[in-house]
């Protein structure tokens, strides 16, 4: 029976959503991956951990499927990239804690990895995919995507920000180590090394709602961020 870790990266900001969200998970894993030695990773990261870790602690006793990892270090990547390098499954995979992405693609994700490919992906991006999300991130999306990644780092993905990811351990022991980022831009790192190395992508439709579509997001600071970080692995040595 192969082994499949799944990272739920989270900070103290997430603690309203973790407890009903690892709920449904545990609910949906304990029903479609009988065929899998499978566990939920609540990948903790950043400061002001105490409470949100206590409430791991809580949710591990409850459900032996359920472990916890912590990292001072803030951001998403820091969390993901902490809990994928201490996993010994066959399979590491992610997805974010508000479960944007349907839980039925889970599957399509793990199959991906199955097939052979090294990396399988969900894409918001392809035919068949169903997305909603509000105006001001539908903007930022298609700039970073369509624009800066396509023009400035000529990419083949689609869509290199879903949190909605499988990658197996020669993506954990081989593309990892040369990965820099810590926060949001980590995944896209990630899939441009490893489409360098030459390793193998799939990327799969999937159905994605954005939970908060009151969006805070600054798109004078967010696209400039966007466009040294990807000026900066455009001319890195890999």
């Amino acid at each position: 029976m192969k082994s499949i870790d799944i990272a739920i990266p989270v900070y103290y900001g997430n603690i309203g959503e973790l407890e009903p969200n690892i709920n449904r998970q545990v609910e949906f894993f304990r029903q479609n991956l009988s065929a899998y030695d499978w566990r939920i990773v609540i990948a903790i990261n950043g400061k002001n951990a105490d409470d949100i870790t206590n409430l791991s602690k809580k949710l591990s006793k409850e459900f032996k499927e359920v472990s916890y990892i912590y990292t001072p270090i803030p951001g998403k990547g820091a969390g993901v990239i902490t809990a994928w390098q201490n996993s010994k499954a066959d399979i590491v995979t992610y997805m974010d804690i508000d479960i944007s992405t349907r839980l039925s693609e889970f599957k399509e994700l793990v199959k991906g990895i199955e097939e052979g490919f090294d990396l399988c992906v969900g894409s918001r991006y392809l035919k068949g995919s169903k997305v909603r999300r509000s105006l001001k991130r539908m903007v930022v999306s298609f700039v970073y995507h369509r624009i800066l990644l396509k023009f400035f780092l000529g990419v083949k993905f689609t869509d290199g920000q879903c949190g909605f990811k499988a990658v197996t351990r020669e993506v954990v022991e081989k593309v990892l180590p040369l990965v820099k980022d810590r926060e949001w831009f980590f995944e896209s790192e990630m899939m441009y090394i490893a489409e360098k190395v030459g390793m193998s992508i799939k990327e799969i439709p999937v159905v994605w709602e954005e939970t908060d579509l009151q969006s805070g997001i600054n798109l004078g600071k967010v696209i400039p961020e966007f466009i040294g970080k990807i000026i900066s692995l455009r001319f890195r040595k890999i």
